[in-house]
């Protein structure tokens, strides 16, 4: 649990960085990663203005659970703010000058990241979660670069 923790947290660091290095200004949730009462990121520059949940894992699906799915329903209602699952996953191929790759890519231990920022309105309604896989994240979400 602390270790997954753990991930989830450097994960939202990284998307702040990479947002504040490109002149947003970014909040991390109070209780994030906890409570499930708020998003992981809130992402602001001008009109570009998104609600970020952020998820480090490997497997081929993603599920959130049915309250925190749709306390991110809630909040692009209530805000209007363009809302997302950011599926960070790890060890993937990433070719020399590939810029839909804008993956955030790390060296050093062998490494590369690559994000996709999927809109809520791809996730298939399960009995007790929601889900899609990475199949469909890569189809339908977008990469970094789209964001800013």
């Amino acid at each position: 649990m602390v270790k997954t923790y753990h991930k989830g947290a450097r994960a939202e660091r990284e998307l702040i960085r990479f947002f504040s290095e490109r002149g947003f200004m970014v909040i991390r949730g109070a209780g994030s990663g906890t409570s499930g009462l708020s998003p992981d990121v809130l992402v602001f520059k001008g009109v570009k203005q998104y609600v970020i949940e952020a998820k480090a894992f490997e497997s081929e699906h993603l599920s959130l659970d049915r309250d925190q799915f749709e306390n991110l329903q809630q909040w692009n209602k209530v805000t209007g703010m363009e809302t997302y699952i950011a599926w960070r996953r790890k060890k993937q191929k990433v070719e020399k000058g590939d810029e839909s790759a804008l993956a955030v890519r790390r060296s050093g231990v062998g490494m590369q990241y690559r994000w996709k920022f999927i809109p809520i309105v791809f996730f298939k309604e399960n009995p007790k979660s929601f889900s899609i896989s990475w199949e469909l994240a890569e189809k339908y979400g977008k990469d970094m670069g789209e964001l800013v």
